[in-house]
């Protein structure tokens, strides 16, 4: 369960951070969970006016690497055309028990998913199928989030819904506006300034766990609250809370 969503934090958080900033190559981030690390992520960048690539690293970190050893890497090409970001590309591989994934999802120059691949591919007797008839007008996670970023920046909102699809799972994520605050630092080396807080709930389409204990019609909005910070005059996210019945699993950004 942690390990389900640590992924899903990873997601949201890391995206976010990396068009807030023209200047920034590479960023670092914390997880903790009741306190103890147990993941770290780094992130590059390289841009222009109409083209991304990024590529994320993440690993288990701390007294969880002893006995949940994971490791993920994503990499990815998005395109602005006017006002909006498209994906192009989108891979994942990670690494858990000695068990690892593969994932590529490619979108055509029309919006529309060209093709994608899952190695090993989905097991239907483990996971819900995929419905191929809902993966059209879709992002990836990167993408979507970095929309809701622009959308903050321009139009001081992060109200959005967005159809999300990377390879091995299709979702709907909703965000909303919590509220506005004054965030202290709890740890060395993080933010503190006013925020924005923002709630995001998903909606299981399909590749989600057959048996998984997440009831998604339960979930409230603040129990994924984002925060939105300000840098230099740009939206930068500094912080994540998932909150579930086992306790909190907070991801902080590092300036170093």
């Amino acid at each position: 369960m942690i390990i389900k969503l640590l992924f899903y934090a990873l997601l949201l958080i890391w995206p976010s951070v990396l068009l807030s900033s023209s200047k920034i190559d590479k960023y670092n981030f914390s997880i903790q969970f009741s306190n103890l690390s147990i993941a770290k992520i780094s992130a590059t960048v390289n841009k222009n006016e109409n083209k991304i690539l990024y590529s994320i690293v993440s690993s288990s970190d701390g007294s969880l690497k002893s006995f949940y050893k994971f490791s993920s890497i994503i990499k990815g090409q998005s395109k602005r055309i006017k006002d909006k970001l498209f994906p192009s590309i989108y891979e994942t591989f990670s690494s858990y028990k000695g068990k690892t994934r593969k994932s590529n999802v490619e979108w055509d120059n029309s919006n529309n998913v060209l093709k994608f691949q899952n190695t090993p591919k989905l097991d239907l007797k483990k996971v819900n199928k995929i419905p191929q008839n809902t993966i059209f007008n879709v992002l990836d996670p990167f993408t979507a989030l970095i929309n809701t970023i622009d959308n903050l920046q321009l139009n001081n909102s992060c109200i959005n819904k967005f159809r999300i699809f990377d390879g091995r799972r299709r979702y709907d994520l909703e965000m909303i506006e919590l509220s506005r605050s004054f965030l202290k630092k709890d740890r060395p080396k993080t933010y503190e300034g006013n925020v924005i807080v923002c709630g995001l709930r998903f909606y299981p389409i399909g590749g989600h766990y057959l048996d998984s204990k997440w009831k998604p019609e339960n979930d409230k909005f603040s129990d994924i609250k984002l925060y939105f910070g300000f840098l230099n005059k740009k939206v930068f996210p500094v912080r994540m809370e998932i909150n579930r019945w086992f306790g909190s699993i907070i991801t902080r950004i590092i300036f170093t």
